[in-house]
C-alpha cells in the first residue's frame, strides 16, 4: 500500500476536481491500494505505465473494430494495399481483424492509433478527453 502525504493528497484532490470528479477520497483509496485501473464518479483512470496493454487488450477483444480502423492503417500492419482492405471492409470487417489479431499485429496497430489519436478517443467515450496527473491518465466515460 503507498503512503501519500497530506500535501500530495491536497494535490491529487485538486487535480481531480479540477477535472470533475467529487468522489477524491475514493481516487486516493484506490491509488493507495495500488489500483492501476479504477473508475471514480463516471471517470475510469488507468495507470500510464499499464495504458498501453490495457488498450491492446481491449482492441484484442474486438475484432470488428479492429476491422473498421483506417484502411491505411490496417494495410501499412498487413503488408497489403489499402483498395483490398476497403473491399474486404465492406463485407467482411472482422476476418480484417481476426488476420491483425493472428499476426500478432496489435501492438503495432495500437501504437499508431494512439500516436494519431491519442488515448483519448479510445478510452473517454464521453467527450475524448485525456487528462494526465500523478502518474495516471483520466477520461471521462459517461
Amino acid at each position: 500500500m503507498a503512503d501519500y502525504k497530506f500535501s500530495e493528497i491536497r494535490k491529487i484532490a485538486k487535480q481531480v476536481n479540477d477535472i470533475g470528479v467529487d468522489s477524491w477520497r475514493e481516487v486516493i483509496d484506490n491509488l493507495a491500494d495500488e489500483n492501476v485501473d479504477f473508475e471514480v464518479d463516471g471517470f475510469r483512470f488507468i495507470a500510464d505505465n499499464v495504458i498501453d496493454s490495457v488498450q491492446q487488450d481491449e482492441l484484442e477483444s474486438d475484432d470488428y473494430v479492429l476491422g473498421c480502423f483506417a484502411p491505411w492503417l490496417i494495410a501499412d500492419a498487413l503488408g497489403i494495399d489499402s483498395d483490398t482492405v476497403e473491399e474486404i471492409q465492406k463485407t467482411a470487417p472482422q476476418a480484417l481483424g481476426k488476420l491483425l489479431i493472428a499476426q500478432d499485429k496489435i501492438a503495432e496497430l495500437q501504437y499508431e492509433y494512439v500516436r494519431h489519436d491519442g488515448y483519448g478517443h479510445h478510452f473517454a467515450h464521453y467527450d475524448g478527453e485525456h487528462h494526465e496527473m500523478f502518474g495516471y491518465s483520466a477520461f471521462r466515460v459517461n
